[in-house]
């Protein structure tokens, strides 16, 4: 294989996920709960790091690089700068087994210019690794290497449990060999479930589920027929060109490539199941550029090359006006100093998850708690400030008055119309 092909696509990667790192303001909301677990996986408190709906692969292959040194956001951003990148070399080895040398450069082109990925790594989403994990998988599944499918699904499912689809999808096309990769994948859902039971939270692998049927906030949760119809928004976006030129071979006309195709139609039903959001797509990326790198590939010269320009030109400016908006940083400014004010054994309240954790607090879990939540919160002694978005929740009673903010913290504070109190 052509070192260059995989090199240039993925250098475009990794440099346009560092390059949107370094201009993000703040990690994603859930990106600072990865954080928050990583640092728990790090100082070995397995107990709090296992108690919460995110799966903790992600944070697990965080907390040793914070063990060595390394400021816990930048190894965020290598990890899933180095992810994305890698991802090329399995990906092309897939992309020439479909359909020889032609499809290389469209597939990890198309792929290089997906208009989600980078804005993914640069913002603290484990989706890079685990994209890295699925395209070693399906790569070993087409070397009929079951075992090792097997041991990529599961080690995917510590990150984000779609991954089961990579090793089902095999088994159910090719039953007689490859039921030997659901062994593995069986093996590492039963660690995760024992991992949790150990430390006291129930024989449960996926706690995430029992989250979910408790939220109220999400009504459109389960609703198929609203789901269905909201999804070709979000499916675009999620996945960009690669999206429609996909769409041609979702009825496979060669065996090779009907497990990649139940991956794809396999996430749609997830998301279906569930709430329709362009970034739940991207797990089913390298499936989906797999495939509609095969299209592309299909097309004449010219016609390819104009549409790899036009995907290229439509990632660069999804990936850099979609980034965080830069006046989140408050929330940056104002946890660090609320950290300096608390005394030992004090605590913030807030229902902002990057607020709480720059004050060195744990991120409250990801959702939108019914409005009086906070004003209880707010009720225990410990609790020295609690801050809120104005008309998002009930304020913490008479007993709070509005604290007195550094003069530098006011505006920003204002504009993005937060409420910070702390207690008379």
């Amino acid at each position: 294989m052509n070192a260059r092909a995989v090199v240039l696509p993925a250098a475009a990667l990794l440099f346009g996920t560092l390059l949107l790192g370094a201009v993000t303001p703040v990690p994603s909301e859930d990106g600072v709960s990865y954080l928050w677990l990583a640092q728990r996986f790090a100082a070995f408190d397995f107990v709090a790091g296992t108690d919460t709906p995110f799966p903790p692969g992600y944070p697990l292959l965080l907390a040793p690089w914070l063990a060595l040194g390394v400021p816990l956001e930048l190894a965020a951003l290598l990890l899933g700068a180095l992810s994305l990148a890698a991802c090329c070399w399995p990906l092309a080895a897939l992309a020439r087994a479909l359909g020889g040398d032609v499809a290389v450069v469209p597939t990890l082109w198309l792929f290089a210019a997906s208009p989600l990925l980078p804005r993914l790594g640069a913002e603290v989403y484990s989706e890079p690794p685990f994209l890295l994990l699925m395209a070693w998988g399906a790569w070993w599944g087409q070397r009929e290497r079951w075992w090792c499918t097997g041991l990529a699904a599961g080690f995917a499912f510590w990150i984000r449990p779609e991954a089961a689809l990579l090793a089902v999808s095999y088994a159910i096309c090719r039953p007689r060999a490859a039921w030997r990769c659901l062994v593995p994948l069986a093996v590492a859902v039963l660690a995760l479930a024992a991992l949790r039971a150990g430390c006291g939270h129930g024989f449960q692998p996926l706690p995430i589920q029992a989250f979910h049927e408790l939220r109220d906030d999400l009504p459109e949760r389960g609703r198929w027929l609203h789901n269905l119809l909201a999804l070709p928004g979000p499916w675009c976006e999620g996945l960009g060109l690669a999206a429609l030129l996909v769409l041609p071979r979702l009825w496979p006309r060669r065996g090779a490539e009907r497990p990649l195709v139940l991956q794809a139609l396999g996430q749609i039903v997830v998301v279906l199941s569930f709430v329709v959001r362009r970034r739940f797509f991207v797990s089913a990326a390298i499936a989906v550029h797999a495939l509609a790198g095969q299209t592309l590939a299909a097309l004449q010269p010219p016609l390819r090359r104009v549409l790899l320009v036009t995907a290229g030109a439509f990632a660069v400016v999804a990936n850099w006006n979609g980034r965080i908006d830069a006046d989140r940083a408050v929330e940056r400014e104002l946890g660090v100093w609320l950290h300096s004010q608390l005394a030992v054994g004090q605590t913030v309240v807030s229902e902002l998850p990057r607020v709480a954790w720059f004050a060195g607090q744990r991120p409250p879990p990801p959702r939108r708690m019914p409005r009086d939540f906070y004003a209880t919160a707010a009720k225990a002694d410990a609790v020295a400030f609690v801050v809120l978005r104005q008309g998002e929740a009930v304020g913490p009673g008479p007993s709070w008055v509005s604290a007195e903010l550094p003069h530098q913290l006011g505006p920003a504070i204002a504009a993005r119309r937060l409420l910070v109190f702390r207690r008379r």
